[in-house]
């Protein structure tokens, strides 16, 4: 039995303004996916996690053709990597896959070409995925992203944080597709082009902003930009009642800033302490109020 692993992440700031050109930030996390595989005569897939299963045996097949390989598999997915919407399961399921299949077959892979094949698989979950999912899933750190026309002109620039940033992943209980509410967006984007690129301006200039301050470590400026970025989103319309009330929570628990993360409509929200200790007064200010949420840590 062979092993892989590919790790979750966060989108710090730029969610949904990245599809239409604006930069976006984001965050690798230790939470991973695990997958551990060995031969068998159809490919078939064990898993403590909630997973839909056509798409993943789709995405293990679509892999297995990108890699050349015929052999089928059985399949153990496990890890501390929750399965909400917003965390890169899906990517860090992929990526995690290549490793376990390349180490069966005996097949060396860069770490480009492990996230090509990964691009693959992920491609079953969300059709035509930014790639920064993957990107993150494969390499981890803190990168500074532009979507380019193509996967292969994407632009991924790493960013050095100036310190580590403690953070509260929150789980709305909900989930909606992410294409559903990208072409929500579009949509609001086309009916009202002004007041959309008024919008995206102001984005631009944060996440822009917000480089700077990670790279400084500046932590109440990245959690003041956390807040205006969340209100950017709510004008754009991806935030739902469940993504408020989680917010308000955590921000009536001192938390310096907080977002939504991923496509919105409910999945994850973040939250920066300002410290383990803060984070876990958070967590539980929101399990008092019904929501699952775990720490973990940018570095």
């Amino acid at each position: 039995m062979t092993k892989g692993v590919g790790y979750g992440k966060v989108i710090l700031f730029g969610e949904h303004f990245v599809v239409h050109g604006c930069p976006a930030i984001a965050a690798g996390i230790p939470n991973a996916v695990i997958v551990e595989i060995e031969k068998a005569a159809e490919n078939e897939v064990l898993s403590d996690k909630k997973i839909i299963k056509e798409l993943t045996y789709a995405s293990i097949e679509a892999i297995q053709r990108s890699m050349g390989v015929k052999n089928k598999y059985k399949v153990f997915h496990s890890g501390d990597l929750p399965p909400y919407g917003g965390l890169g399961s899906s990517a860090g399921f992929c990526v995690a896959l290549v490793r376990a299949i390349a180490d069966q077959e005996d097949i060396n892979l860069s770490d480009e070409e492990v996230n090509k094949h990964a691009y693959e698989g992920e491609k079953v979950f969300h059709g035509n995925p930014s790639g920064i999912d993957n990107t993150m899933a494969t390499y981890g750190g803190t990168i500074f992203f532009k979507k380019g026309s193509t996967p292969r002109e994407n632009v991924f620039d790493k960013i050095k944080p100036g310190t580590s940033l403690d953070l509260v992943i929150a789980f709305s209980g909900k989930t909606s597709p992410t294409a559903k509410m990208v072409a929500s967006v579009k949509e609001m984007k086309d009916s009202d082009p002004e007041q959309f690129q008024q919008i995206y301006d102001e984005e631009m200039e944060i996440v822009n902003v917000a480089r700077h301050a990670l790279e400084r470590g500046k932590l109440y400026t990245i959690g003041a930009l956390m807040n205006s970025n969340q209100k950017l989103l709510d004008e754009v319309g991806v935030t739902d009642e469940m993504n408020e009330k989680i917010n308000k929570i955590v921000l009536n628990a001192g938390a310096l800033g907080a977002k939504l993360t991923g496509g919105g409509g409910g999945g994850c929200c973040i939250a920066l302490a300002k410290d383990k200790k803060h984070a876990q007064k958070m967590i539980s200010a929101l399990k008092k109020e019904g929501f699952e949420s775990f720490h973990t840590r940018v570095q």
